[in-house]
């Protein structure tokens, strides 16, 4: 009797594994070609996109994707003058499945990218991009150009690159490594990280609950602001001289400013009705400019 129920039941199982086969959706290919363009326009849904170089100079569009029999998908892809579009038409609830976009462009032109949960990987490029995400993750690697890129609740990261950066996450973290141009970089709630940069003329980066943590950078005559609403400002100087006018501020009782340099001038102001401390110093010249504010965390300076 046992051995029986063991026979059904491995029937049983492979009744369901073989109807599962039968109902999973084929993955489907797209592979096109395209000469050069003055600019591509991403308006997925899904999918994921990750941008390389072209070898040819051609745009070559290679797109996977499968989704459930229930769902209707259509990816649409055409061209217009000299701009590219690149879509997916989705209809259906709850969808399951996948869409990965992968597009070597050339160098030198306009990206503009919007998905609702996909995310955006670009590598080894020269490119001016402005895009943004619901909910998935941006890299950045080995990139020279100007890029605007944001998500409401991934993860962004910059890697090995030269550029304008404006980078923002809603919720995610934001991290910034080995660098080199003028950076805005904020998150609403995430960490802000930044090491191993070179700033040419501003540097700007911002939590508004989380911590922001910056190395200090490579350059001379810059502008550097490190921020935190109601967690940590904390800027390292990881050994490197004490050079230029620094100031630190917080919140006057629930705030708190660590410095091993003494102060020049210390004062109280009022912002909002709310009472705010100022500490500043300067060694050498005035500048590079360096600020480090915090509402209720702790502006720190470490050697």
């Amino acid at each position: 009797m046992k051995r029986t129920k063991i026979i059904i039941s491995l029937f049983v199982f492979l009744s369901f594994m073989v109807s599962a086969a039968l109902l999973a959706a084929p993955e489907e290919k797209v592979d096109k070609t395209f000469g050069k363009k003055d600019e591509i326009r991403f308006k997925l849904v899904l999918g994921d996109c990750q941008l390389k170089k072209s070898s040819d100079g051609s745009i070559h569009v290679h797109l996977v994707y499968s989704y459930e029999p229930d769902m209707s998908f259509e990816p649409l892809i055409r061209e217009r003058g000299g701009t590219l579009y690149l879509e997916e038409k989705m209809r259906g609830n709850n969808p399951k499945g996948y869409s990965t976009w992968t597009v070597e462009v050339p160098d030198d032109i306009e990206i503009e990218f919007k998905s609702a949960t996909g995310s955006l990987t670009v590598e080894g490029l020269k490119i001016e991009i402005d895009g943004s995400t619901g909910t998935g993750d941006i890299e950045l690697s080995q990139v020279k150009g100007e890029f605007d890129l944001s998500t409401g609740t991934g993860d962004v990261e910059a890697y090995d690159s030269e550029g304008e950066f404006e980078l923002s996450s809603g919720t995610g973290n934001v991290k910034i490594k080995n660098c080199k141009g003028n950076f805005d970089a904020s998150s609403g709630t995430g960490d802000v990280k930044a090491e191993g940069l070179t700033l040419e003329l501003d540097g700007e980066f911002s939590s508004g609950t989380g911590d922001a943590e910056v190395s200090f950078p490579d350059g001379t005559d810059f502008e550097l602001k490190v921020s935190s609403g109601t967690d940590d400002a904390i800027l390292d100087m990881n050994g490197k001289q004490v050079k230029g006018y620094f100031e630190f501020t917080c919140h006057a009782r629930r705030g708190r400013i660590v410095c091993p340099v003494k102060f020049d001038k210390e004062e109280e102001y009022k912002d909002n009705d709310q009472t705010y401390l100022r500490k500043s110093f300067t060694q050498g010249k005035d500048v590079p400019k360096v600020y480090v504010k915090t509402g209720t965390g702790t502006a720190r300076l470490n050697k």
